[in-house]
C-alpha cells in the first residue's frame, strides 16, 4: 500500500475512530467485527489495519475519545472554580447535561462495562487511570470545602469521591433514555442529599 501523506492519513484515521466509537460505545468490543467497521467506513480492512494493528487498538482509541467526552463535559468546567460547593454542583449539573447529549446516549455502555470480554493490561490500565484521576480530583474539592468550613464529614473524602463516579455512571448507565424532565428532577434531587450528606454550609457569600 503507498503511503499516504499526513493529511490525508490523519483524515482518514479520524474517520475510522469517528465510525468505530459510536459502534463500541453500544455495543462493546465483543459485539462490533472489524468487517462491519469496514463496511460504514466504506474503507477496506486493508486500510483499517494500515492505521491501528487490531481491534483492540481501534477499541483503546475510542476509549481515549470517551474519557475526553467526559473531561470535556464534566471536570474541565470544574477546573476554574474556586468554590468547592459550586464544583461539585457543576459536577451534577454536567452530569444532567451528558444524559441530554445524544452521543452519551447512545455511546456510553461499551466504555463504562467490558462487555463481557477480559480487557488487556493496557486497556485495564487506562481505565482504572480514568477513574483514579477522577476520583482524586474530586477528593481535593472535598477536603478543600471541608477545611474552609464548607462541608463537614467524618472520614477520608476518597470514599465519598468514589461515590460521586458511581453517582454519575449509573445515571448515565440507567437514565440515559428518561425524558429530560425527569432527568432534571432526578438529578437536582440527588444534588440536594448528597449537599446535604457531605454536610454543605449555606453561607450567604458564596466559598
Amino acid at each position: 500500500m503507498a503511503r499516504k501523506s499526513g493529511n490525508t492519513s490523519a483524515l482518514t484515521r479520524e474517520h475510522i475512530v469517528s465510525t468505530a466509537y459510536p459502534l463500541f460505545g453500544d455495543r462493546g468490543f465483543d459485539g462490533v467485527s472489524i468487517q462491519e467497521i469496514s463496511v460504514l467506513s466504506e474503507l477496506s480492512k486493508g486500510a483499517l489495519y494500515w492505521h491501528f494493528k487490531n481491534k483492540e487498538a481501534l477499541y483503546f482509541e475510542c476509549l481515549k475519545q470517551f474519557r475526553h467526552v467526559l473531561r470535556e463535559k464534566i471536570f474541565i468546567p470544574m477546573l476554574p472554580i474556586e468554590s468547592p460547593a459550586r464544583q461539585l454542583a457543576l459536577f451534577f449539573s454536567g452530569t444532567k447535561d451528558l444524559l441530554k447529549d445524544p452521543e452519551m446516549v447512545d455511546c456510553s455502555a461499551g466504555y463504562f462495562l467490558e462487555m463481557g470480554r477480559d480487557d488487556k493490561k493496557e486497556i485495564t490500565y487506562f481505565r482504572e487511570r480514568i477513574f483514579s484521576e477522577s476520583e482524586q480530583f474530586l477528593s481535593s474539592v472535598l477536603e478543600k470545602g471541608r477545611l474552609i468550613g464548607r462541608f463537614k464529614f467524618e472520614g477520608e473524602p476518597l470514599p465519598i469521591a468514589r461515590s460521586l463516579w458511581v453517582i454519575m455512571e449509573g445515571c448515565i448507565l440507567q437514565m440515559r433514555r428518561q425524558p429530560a424532565d425527569e432527568i432534571e428532577e432526578t438529578m437536582y434531587a440527588l444534588w440536594d442529599v448528597f449537599s446535604k450528606g457531605v454536610g454543605l454550609q449555606i453561607k450567604t457569600n458564596s466559598r
